[in-house]
């Protein structure tokens, strides 16, 4: 359920369940099973940029911990931590499909915490930030956060609640 949720956010936090390390469900006294999981990815990152005033493309890494926590009527809690970076460029293309990078903006490192709660009538939300420093081609250093709040109702597409902010400080 989540994977078909991220993937309307971007390519960056798409297969955040497809993890390389997976360790066994530990059963709960209330019928809960709860796994988590380690992970690295590659991340890709298309959208507006609030440092440059323009559209941004990037391709970098991350890695990152995931929990997940399935209750016994069927809900689903999850919890990822990521860390990365990503070289940062003006998107010239036509959109995320074909970016095409062109003067570069800088090398943002950031971390990314993401929720995601769906109780058992496939209802729910899923919320993120990003935030981290941008270094940009001159040595100076501002402060670039993303973050995002969806609300999902039984069917997922269009979801009933979309926000994202992107915010730069320090300019």
């Amino acid at each position: 359920m989540l994977q078909r949720r991220v993937r309307l956010i971007g390519t960056t936090l798409a297969g955040l369940l497809l993890c390389a390390l997976s360790l066994p469900g530990l059963a709960a006294g209330d019928g809960a099973t709860h796994t988590s999981g380690t992970f690295t990815e590659a991340s890709n990152w298309f959208g507006p940029d609030e440092c440059s005033g323009g559209t941004i493309t990037g391709s970098g890494v991350q890695t990152g911990t995931f929990y997940d926590t399935l209750t016994a009527n069927g809900g689903v809690h999850e919890r990822v931590d990521i860390q990365g970076s990503v070289d940062l460029y003006v998107a010239n293309g036509p959109g995320p499909w074909d970016p095409q990078p062109g003067a570069f903006v800088g090398t943002w490192t950031y971390q990314n915490s993401i929720s995601d709660q769906a109780p058992p009538d496939a209802q729910g939300s899923t919320t993120g930030i990003a935030s981290g420093p941008l270094v940009r081609p001159d040595g100076t250093t501002v402060r670039r956060q993303a973050m995002f709040h969806i609300t999902w109702d039984k069917d997922p597409l269009p979801p009933k609640l979309f926000f994202a902010k992107f915010i730069c400080s320090g300019n």
